[in-house]
């Protein structure tokens, strides 16, 4: 696992990886030892906000202190600007053009400073990473970011690649597998199919990918509903009012942090603070899913025809591995199970996984010692390949990174002060001429508007989505279909507005790798080029000619009627709003369909609906699913996630590893504790419930594991000489507590839900019986619940009520059966009878249903069934292999 980089005071050897996202950017470093570790470039979190902001003095604020300012100043920030890189259209912030490269370099050199800062010195190496589908024309945009950025010679990587580095270094993919690497950022998305040979990566076929979907696009759905559901209350409100403006701002922020609550929680509320209206809109995971699944489904698209490019099926796949923030929804990882039916592997923090990956890449690629002129960077030789062949990708050693040391940063041209020296806290200036008439710095122009179902999302492109297939972009006219291509790379829209902006397909070209040369190479700067050039001295230097616009079409199906005053004033403030937002840098604006009656589109996913299933669908059950052998080392066990049901798609725990086995709800369901087994011995984690944060807690812990009522404690089994004790300590770290002392073996606690007792089974006379501990007053055993008459008695699991204790039952044959019995021992009565071993019971959060595992312990499946022994549903799939089910 990969920890935060902490100052140590002297500088050593280090191998530097950036993913420049669009809308976070994050760092990390690999250590001469092999340690990789993320650098916190901000103040609250490791990454900071792909933002800059442009000073009434021309200074530039970059990350967090750009994004504090543009909450009150939005017209001044540049933002999404990795979406407009080779867009021949400045981007204004502040009324000052600048290109998208120019800003990029400018984030880029400020990550380097903040490194070399705490570091005390700089990198070996420095790795940067990009989108899998970019052309030779972005790329060459990007390479001139780099030289603007002045720091020195660099290796590119494409995102995907970086991403798969990371996830094999994590053992998530073992020699001779086959993945697919799903990543979906802020603002792009890609897809690459590789297989690991030996310590190498291969990619095979060519990386797909959409430019422009991301995360930014569904923070603007959410917005977007948002000023749907205000309806008149938004309409009436003045878009040129600056306290408007900026009221309108928090609320694009709250509706980013909305949209980030629903991958954990099913439901939130997204405060409205705007002058003369104050309210909250209440906002379900359901409805968000509506909004997004149509260009999710985009995604399976290209993920499917980069499977075809590659030469195979999802059976190929041994996996789908997740990079990218957005990745984190739930949807994405049900959509893939669903669609491809595959496991789904994520990284603990998907937003790091490309930067982790690109250190690594790093460590192990020496820089060449040649390079070409200013062209752009000299290839690395890579063999020439067909259909599913490609450059291999090298893994990293443990040793010591081999390449070529990279000299410090160099004072910039004509500055007297090298870059690195100078403090974090003060903001660079950057020269620019006058504001230049620019068809994104008209203020009349109209918004890029886009008109959704009420399910459906759209993108705006025009000149800034031109893919790089070629060296100039495309200038030719492309008609939109309402129907999908097997090799356009934009989303689909339903419906369409036809020709509203001009949109490019030409074929995704393959990824390449590629240095690019630092400022001191020859060559690197036009000939005759003053001291201190700058891309924005010039804010057309190197672009083409724009694209030749596409006349606007008819009024789209669904398209508001001229004379509909309501939606029309909607979108005429929210128009005023994103003309703020394109004038920063934002290149597209997402509205909801305003029509009064949406018309769902086809292939919007519906919400999970407990109607078509008598038992509860609203809570997930946790289960461990294995693969690989039936036993042994060779077995892999880890944990995930599902809605009751048989079809339902099960999602991997994110940060899961092999060997975890029992997990365990907290009560507010925000926590997982679970077991995980290394082979030669047990140990007890924490996380959240996203998996992320996770941390050992107890040593040497064999058995399963139980959360007091107010979550803040744990209970559990340890060995003292020899004999298994229980114990409880606090989750947040503390002393063990031991509750018992006999000689006798006992095991498997379980924690009332009002937290005044702890039932478990202690073996007394030969004979497991489940006992009950009074935490007020711990008298050893306890009080008994199960007598030597009812037979071998374990996996006590109390009702959510209290009332009642469902356990297991064994057999003198090796079989066992689901019994249940009163809470104070009477009325026992056998729930099961299959002649399969039943065991580990679980109730439904609501005590109406359980669940439990039937088959031999190679392979187990999840049965649900009702306290009187009705209602019986197998809800794991022929074949599949689940176990220990937790469903409260």
């Amino acid at each position: 696992m990969a920890r935060f980089w902490k100052h140590r005071g002297v500088a050593s050897e280090y191998s530097l990886g950036v993913d420049l996202g669009t809308t976070q950017t994050a760092a990390a470093v690999r250590e001469s030892d092999g340690r990789i570790d993320v650098v916190r470039l901000g103040t609250r979190r490791a990454e900071i906000p792909s933002l800059v902001f442009v000073t009434a003095s021309g200074e530039l604020l970059i990350g967090e202190a750009a994004e504090r300012r543009g909450q009150a100043e939005p017209d001044r920030l540049a933002r999404e600007f990795k979406r407009r890189v080779g867009d021949p259209v400045p981007i204004l912030a502040g009324g000052v053009p600048f290109s998208a490269h120019a800003l990029t370099g400018k984030l880029l050199r400020h990550v380097l400073d903040t490194v070399v800062r705490l570091r005390g010195g700089p990198p070996t190496t420095i790795t940067l990473t990009h989108p899998a589908n970019w052309g030779p024309y972005k790329r060459d945009q990007f390479d001139q970011a780099v030289r603007l950025a002045d720091v020195g010679p660099v290796l590119f990587r494409t995102e995907p690649e970086a991403a798969a580095l990371r996830h094999a270094t994590a053992r998530r993919v073992g020699p001779g597998e086959t993945v697919a690497v799903y990543d979906l950022g802020g603002g792009t998305f890609d897809v690459a199919v590789l297989r690991r040979e030996g310590d190498d990566f291969v990619l095979l076929g060519e990386a797909e990918g959409i430019e422009q979907l991301g995360g930014a696009d569904f923070d603007e759905a959410v917005f977007g509903h948002v000023l749907e559901v205000l309806g008149d209350a938004a309409g009436d409100l003045d878009g040129d009012d600056p306290e408007v403006v900026t009221a309108l701002a928090r609320l694009r922020r709250d509706c980013v942090e909305a949209k980030e609550a629903l991958s954990f929680d099913t439901e939130t509320m997204i405060p409205v603070a705007l002058p003369g209206l104050h309210r909250q809109v209440r906002l379900n995971r359901s409805e968000l899913e509506s909004m997004i699944a149509p260009a999710l489904a985009d995604t399976i698209d290209a993920t499917r025809r980069a499977l075809r490019g590659a030469g195979v099926t999802p059976d190929d796949l041994s996996a789908i591995l997740l990079a990218g923030g957005s990745s984190r929804i739930p949807l994405v990882a049900q959509i893939l199970t669903d669609e491809l039916s595959r496991p789904v592997a994520a990284d603990p923090h998907p937003e790091h996984s490309v930067a982790l990956g690109a250190a690594l890449a790093g460590a192990t690629t020496p820089i060449p010692a040649r390079f070409s002129g200013r062209g752009g960077a000299a290839p690395i030789p890579t063999p020439s390949t067909g259909r599913g062949g490609a450059a291999p990708i090298p893994t990293p050693s443990t040793g010591r990174g081999g390449a070529a040391p990279i000299s410090a940063p160099s004072a910039r041209r004509g500055s007297a002060t090298p870059a690195s020296a100078r403090p974090a806290s003060e903001p660079s200036t950057l020269a620019s001429p006058a504001p230049t008439s620019s068809p994104a710095s008209s203020s009349s122009a109209a918004p890029r508007q886009a008109a959704t179902a009420a399910a459906g999302v759209q993108y705006a492109r025009g000149a800034a989505s031109v893919p790089g297939s070629s060296d100039l972009p495309d200038t030719s006219e492309m008609s939109v279909t309402s129907g999908r291509s097997e090799t356009a790379t934009s989303p689909s829209v339903a419906p369409a507005p036809p020709a509203r902006t001009q949109i490019f397909s030409p074929p995704t070209p393959s990824p390449q790798t590629g240095y690019s040369p630092g400022p001191e190479s020859p060559g690197t700067y036009p000939a005759g080029s003053p001291v201190g050039y700058s891309a924005v001295a010039d804010p057309h230097a190197a672009y083409p000619a724009p694209p030749v616009q596409t006349p606007a079409g008819p009024r789209a199906p669904g398209e508001p009627e001229p004379g509909r005053r309501r939606n029309g004033r909607i979108l005429a403030i929210t128009g005023a709003f994103v003309a703020v937002l394109v004038a920063a840098g934002t290149a597209a604006y997402i509205a909801l369909n305003r029509d009064d009656e949406p018309e769902k589109p086809d292939d919007a996913l519906p919400a999970n609906s407990a109607a078509a299933v008598p038992y509860p669908t609203d809570k997930k059950i946790l289960v461990r699913v294995d693969t690989g052998a039936d036993s042994g080392p060779e077995r892999i066990s880890k944990i995930y996630a599902f809605q009751p049901g048989t079809d339902t798609p099960r999602t991997p725990l994110a940060g899961t590893e092999p060997g975890d086995v029992l997990p365990k709800w907290s009560h507010d369901r925000k926590q997982i504790a679970l077991t995980h087994n290394t082979g030669t011995a047990s140990e007890i984690y924490v996380m959240n419930a996203d998996g992320s944060e996770r941390r050992k807690i107890i040593d040497d812990a064999p058995g399963r594991v139980a959360w007091s009522s107010d979550d803040s404690k744990l209970a559990f089994v340890k060995k003292v000489d020899g004999v298994t004790q229980l114990f409880t300590m606090p989750v947040a770290g503390g002393p063990h507590k031991q509750l018992t002392f006999s000689k006798d073996p006992k095991d498997d606690p379980f924690w009332s839900a009002d937290g005044k007792a702890i039932a478990y089974w202690v073996q007394r006379g030969g004979i497991k019986q489940i006992y009950e501990l009074d935490m007020a007053d711990i008298k050893e055993p306890g009080r008994q619940i199960t007598t030597a008459a009812m037979g071998q008695a374990n996996d006590p699991a109390l009702s959510p009520d209290g009332s009642q204790v469902l356990f297991t039952r064994e057999g003198d044959n090796g079989d066992s059966d689901i019994w249940i019995v009163g809470r104070d021992g009477e009325n026992p009565r056998q729930l099961t009878d299959d002649p399969s071993r039943e065991q580990d019971p679980s109730w439904s959060p609501d005590g109406t249903w359980f669940a439990f595992a039937r088959g031999p312990y190679e392979r187990p499946r999840i049965v649900l069934l009702k306290p009187d022994g009705t209602g019986e549903a197998v809800v794991t799939k022929s074949g599949q292999r689940e176990a220990h089910p937790c469903w409260f």
